[in-house]
């Protein structure tokens, strides 16, 4: 997949200084039309993996990078 293209969803954002709606999302954010894709609806589970992943938008069929942060948390301080 070629993810460099004409991102005009992202630039945009840059423009009007709203890159961070395109950063630390909860779903992969299109950087050329700008929706919003769910891992569960396309079948993107390695997106669930730390690192960069390549996709295509299901809304507009562009390649774009995803790239995977992973945090775990655990917590054993309520006990019965």
């Amino acid at each position: 997949m070629n993810a460099v293209s004409n991102c005009a969803a992202l630039n945009q954002a840059k423009a009007h200084g709203a890159e961070l709606d395109f950063w630390a999302n909860p779903a992969p954010r299109c950087p050329h039309c700008g929706k919003t894709s769910h891992i569960s609806d396309n079948d993107w589970w390695r997106l669930y993996e730390e690192g960069t992943h390549d996709v295509a938008c299901p809304s507009c069929d562009q390649d774009f990078s995803v790239r995977t942060s992973v945090s775990y948390s655990f917590s054993t301080d309520q006990q019965p």
